[in-house]
Formats: structure tokens, C-alpha cells, sequence
């Protein structure tokens, strides 16, 4: 009898536990309804500019592990929208139906920017050359979301030693179902100083000692279309004009033809995939990029003629608790069988293509491949504070974090063109060096990097954006 009790005491243990571990997955499997979404804190951000990045809406029928799911999903559509400082999604479920609760704190939108900016490609090239006269300084005046309803709009004024007057407007959503966008720009640059040459892989300069070296006029139409939460293709047509004083065709014969204004149209088309965990300074996910553009079409001569394809792959992830891995393939490739004019830059060092350890030479080239790669430690977590002497939401609160990393950059640029002033294309460069990130809210990244080249160039390098 001793023993029988003891079976089905243990029986009955057994049959509880297991009853217990059935509920446990039948409660994530559980399928619920989306009774509501309400929304916290959006004062300016009108309330359909954020159920458009929920991925789940009213009247949805899911499992709750995948409910889970769409909103860490959600979460990230909101904070890559650049629109708030914090997102969180909470949910609250009774008799099967879920009450879904959105509480974002939003971003300070409207920002009369001082213009402090240097005339070279980056800060490095300028720390290289110190030069104070080389300097820029105006205003510009950007407001972002605009009508609460993410457009971004800004006026550009600039004097010093260049002059730049532009604006733009851009809205994601021109339609009322939320795909289609539009934007326009136009600006007038008149500069002092132009690179008109690459010798030995740096830029030369000419310095007008009257008058601008060179004017350009640019305006555009961009479209996009946003099918799905990670989508987006864009194209745009955009005119641009170029003046040049002669004594540039003096100093190089190969700067362009003897012109001395070139007018052309830009169409580009572009595709990209979007599935990183924070835009700004990733740690998971990916992201693709591909855009085809075509420069000239022979309705103001024949000039400037050119077709590119670039391509562009990143892909983070986490390696062990707070290791970190990231890495980038880039190529370009471009038809070689007429050589554009100088002032249409093209190669490493040029905007996007860069690799680290070469932030002040330029490598130009048509054909262009690049791998970087990224391994950091997270040496301070994520950590929210509060600024306590600062009110507004918009500021007090906020976070930083810091990473250690070291990295391996590899390039290759094939020219045909300039091969005898421009050694180091038609060969494998590479730089490696370590680096701390600072990250903070308001999109803030600040890179303080050292690194070495092939050719054993060392230096200490700053940086605002993520490198990969």
C-alpha cells in the first residue's frame, strides 16, 4: 500500500509538472486578437505617421510568440524613423484579446543649425592642412517632421569661403496609403577653391585670387515607393551645371574639354532592404543596397557620359554576450570606354566609398571593391539617465553607450585612366587599426580611431557616422 502511495504521489507530481510545461507552450501559441493600439506622447507626430511602422494592427489575429515578435519589429521601425528618442511598445492581454500601448517621447524638431564646416572632403583632410581661412559658417534651418508628419525641410545660407544657398523638401508620404513619396532640392555653390588634379593620390587645389573657380546650380525630383516596412526604391532626375575659370584647363589639359560650362542630367535609380536593428550604429540585422545611374544623355553634348552600378551589403551580429561582429562588401563597377571630366569624382575616398587608414588620399578609379570588417566589445551597455536640470523630455532623457573595436579594411581600384599619378590604384590596400565608439540619442555616433595602412601611414582619425 506504502508503495502505491508513493506511485501516485509521483504520478500525480509528473502529470503537473507536464500539465504545467503544456501551458507554458499552449499560452505562447495561444492565438489573441488586437482589440486597440493607443498612443502616448506623439504631441507633433500625427497618429497614422506612426501606426504606419506597426507592423500588426487592430483586428489582427496572432500567436502571441509571434505578436512578440512584430513588436520588437515595431519598436525598430519606430526608432529608424528618426523621429523619437525613445519607443516602447508594452501589451496587456485578458480573455484572449490584446490592448496594445505605444509610448514614444519625441524628438525636438525644429533646428536653426550654425554652419561650421570645412572646405575639404573631411575633418581629417583639414586637421592635415590646419588652415582657418578654409571655413565655412552660416546657418542652416532644418525642421524635421514637418507638420507632424515626417516631411524635413530646410533652407540652406552659407558664406565664408564658399557660398552655398539651397533648399529642400522631402515628404515619405504623398498618398494616403502610405507608400508613395516626393522631394525637391535646388542649391547654388560658388567656391574660391577647386581640386583640379590627384597627384601621388592627394588633390590639388587651384585658389581663384578673383572671382569664384567654380559655380554649379543643382535641382532635383526624387520619387520613393514604399511597399512593405523594409522596402524602399527610390528615383530621382537631377540637372546639374558647372562653370569653371579657364586657368583650371591651363593647369590640367585632361580636366575636362575645353569648355568651360557643362550641363547634364542624372537619373538614378536605387533598391534597398533595411532590416537593422538601429539605423544609426547597428549591432543586428542587414542591409542591401543597389542603385543603377546613368550621367548624360547628349541633350547638351556628349561630355559627360557615364553608367555606374554600385552595390552595397552589411551584416551584424552578435558573436558571445557582448562581442560583437560586423561586415560591409561594396563595389562600383562603370563603363570605361569614355573618361569623364575630373570634376566628376569618382573612387576611393570619394563620398561613399571609403576605407580606414586612407581618409586623406583619394584613389580614383572606375571600378572599385571593398570589404570591411568590425569586431567590437560593448563596454558600456546601452544606459538610460535622466538630465535633471533640463525640463523637456526632449533632452532630459536620453542614453550612451561605448564599444571597443578592432578593425580590417580591404580595397581595390582599378584605373585606366591615370595610372602614373595615381600608384596606389591597380593593387590591394588595406588598413587595420582599433577604435572607440561613443553612441547617444539624436542619432549621435563619434568614432576616435588609430590605424595603420599597407604603405605603414599611421594617424588619429575622427569620425561621425557608423563605419559599417
Amino acid at each position: 500500500m506504502k508503495g502505491i502511495s508513493h506511485f501516485l504521489l509521483v504520478s500525480i507530481f509528473f502529470i503537473s509538472s507536464c500539465t504545467s510545461l503544456f501551458a507554458v507552450d499552449e499560452d505562447s501559441d495561444t492565438l489573441v486578437v488586437v482589440k486597440s493600439i493607443t498612443l502616448e506622447g506623439n504631441k507633433i507626430t500625427k497618429d497614422r505617421i506612426i501606426l504606419r511602422e506597426i507592423e500588426f494592427e487592430v483586428g489582427s489575429i496572432l500567436k502571441v510568440s509571434t505578436l512578440d515578435s512584430l513588436i520588437i519589429k515595431s519598436q525598430q521601425n519606430l526608432m529608424n524613423r528618426s523621429l523619437f528618442n525613445f519607443a516602447t511598445i508594452t501589451k496587456s492581454i485578458e480573455n484572449n484579446e490584446c490592448i496594445i500601448n505605444v509610448q514614444v517621447i519625441e524628438r525636438w524638431y525644429i533646428w536653426p543649425i550654425p554652419i561650421l564646416q570645412f572646405a575639404d572632403r573631411n575633418i581629417n583632410a583639414w586637421l592635415d592642412k590646419k588652415d582657418f581661412g578654409r571655413i565655412n559658417y552660416g546657418i542652416d534651418l532644418n525642421i524635421d517632421n514637418f507638420r507632424g508628419l515626417m516631411e524635413n525641410f530646410s533652407i540652406i545660407l552659407q558664406i565664408g569661403y564658399d557660398v552655398k544657398l539651397g533648399f529642400k523638401w522631402k515628404t515619405p508620404y504623398l498618398t494616403k496609403n502610405q507608400i508613395f513619396g516626393i522631394g525637391i532640392d535646388g542649391s547654388v555653390k560658388l567656391n574660391h577653391e577647386v581640386s583640379f588634379k590627384t597627384v601621388n593620390n592627394e588633390e590639388l587645389f587651384y585658389n581663384s585670387p578673383s572671382g569664384y573657380a567654380q559655380r554649379n546650380i543643382t535641382t532635383s525630383l526624387d520619387l520613393t515607393f514604399r511597399p512593405k516596412y523594409n522596402y524602399l526604391h527610390g528615383f530621382s532626375i537631377r540637372f546639374n551645371q558647372f562653370i569653371f575659370q579657364d586657368t583650371i584647363f591651363k593647369l590640367n589639359p585632361d580636366f575636362a574639354s575645353s569648355e568651360q560650362e557643362f550641363n547634364y542630367f542624372t537619373i538614378d535609380y536605387g533598391f534597398k532592404l533595411n532590416f537593422r536593428d538601429y539605423n544609426p550604429y547597428p549591432l543586428a540585422g542587414f542591409y542591401f543596397d543597389v542603385s543603377l545611374s546613368k550621367k548624360g544623355f547628349g541633350v547638351f553634348g556628349d561630355e559627360v557620359n557615364n553608367i555606374s552600378l554600385n552595390t552595397k551589403f552589411d551584416h551584424y551580429f552578435n558573436i558571445y554576450r557582448r562581442w560583437y561582429f560586423a561586415y560591409n562588401l561594396s563595389t562600383q563597377f562603370a563603363n570605361e570606354n569614355q573618361r569623364l571630366p575630373y570634376f566628376i569624382k569618382s573612387g576611393l575616398g570619394y563620398h561613399p566609398n571609403d576605407i580606414r587608414g586612407y581618409e586623406l588620399f583619394v584613389v580614383d578609379g572606375q571600378q572599385i571593391g571593398i570589404v570591411k570588417s568590425n569586431l567590437k566589445f560593448e563596454l558600456l551597455p546601452r544606459t538610460t539617465f535622466k538630465i535633471k536640470w533640463i525640463k523637456s523630455t526632449k533632452f532630459s532623457d536620453a542614453f550612451i553607450a561605448m564599444y571597443l573595436n578592432i578593425f580590417f579594411d580591404l580595397a581595390y581600384v582599378s584605373d585606366i585612366y591615370s595610372n602614373g599619378l595615381n600608384p596606389l590604384a591597380n593593387q590591394f590596400l588595406y588598413g587595420t587599426g582599433i577604435g572607440l565608439d561613443i553612441i547617444s540619442y539624436y542619432d549621435v555616433v563619434l568614432r576616435l580611431e588609430g590605424s595603420v595602412n599597407k604603405q605603414n601611414k599611421t594617424g588619429f582619425f575622427i569620425s561621425f557616422v557608423a563605419p559599417i
